[in-house]
């Protein structure tokens, strides 16, 4: 049976605010990143979820308990059912590690990236090239931390792969997941072959849908923030 993952986006934090690199640093939601954690969680509410999961930044289990506290407000004013959702943490779901810009500046992370193209690339075509992009910051990291591409694509697939294969052994159904802009980027890009387009920016609190059917990976709405006008 298959299983449909709701990938989302943290809210808004604090660091998003001031322009900085995240990555594996963390920062506080703003009052904003609260509320459209409430309003993913009300978007989902007329949705069954098998398990929710997110990664281990604060930011993100601080969305997900929101999100699942406001799923079920709506649900209880509907008179709809109410079963617990198992939550866990995956270090897997994390952002890149961005080494030496983590905290720095993103005016940082620009400058790097000119010195890889030679100029502003739009962000439309950066989508196209995040394999290039992890790999240089990666080779040019003084600390030796910045991932590469391969090992952000190996901790993709195997938490897709194992994580589809326990809820469909248990029946299947829906998981949220609570991840990072560049975690969900980079899942696009694995999944979603040229000619498809996808939002230049994932947005903080949007919905990305990626079904597990026996192995095969599919990547439906992308982005999505309907929701979110509430």
């Amino acid at each position: 049976m298959a299983v449909t993952f709701y990938f989302t986006r943290h809210g808004e934090t604090q660091f998003n605010v001031e322009n900085r690199v995240q990555g594996w640093c963390d920062s506080p939601l703003t009052e904003k990143g609260v509320r459209d954690a409430r309003l993913l969680g009300r978007g989902l509410a007329d949705r069954d979820f098998a398990a929710a999961y997110a990664s281990d930044a604060s930011r993100a289990r601080d969305t997900l308990a929101l999100a699942l506290e406001a799923r079920a407000e709506a649900r209880a004013c509907e008179g709809r059912a109410i079963a617990p959702v198992p939550v866990r943490e995956d270090a897997r779901l994390r952002e890149w590690c961005f080494g030496a810009l983590e905290g720095e500046p993103s005016e940082a992370m620009r400058q790097c990236l000119r010195d890889l193209f030679g100029e502003d690339l739009p962000r439309e075509a950066q989508n196209r090239r995040l394999n290039e992009i992890a790999d240089y910051l990666n080779a040019t990291d003084p600390t030796e931390r910045a991932e590469n591409f391969a090992a952000i694509a190996a901790r993709i697939e195997a938490f897709l792969h194992e994580c589809g294969r326990a809820v469909e052994e248990a029946g299947g159904g829906n998981v949220l997941v609570v991840s990072h802009a560049l975690l969900i980027r980079a899942l696009v890009f694995l999944y979603v072959r040229d000619g498809v387009p996808f939002p230049s920016k994932i947005e903080n609190a949007s919905i990305t849908e990626v079904v597990w059917d026996d192995g095969a990976i599919s990547v439906g709405a992308i982005g999505a923030t309907d929701h979110l006008a509430g």
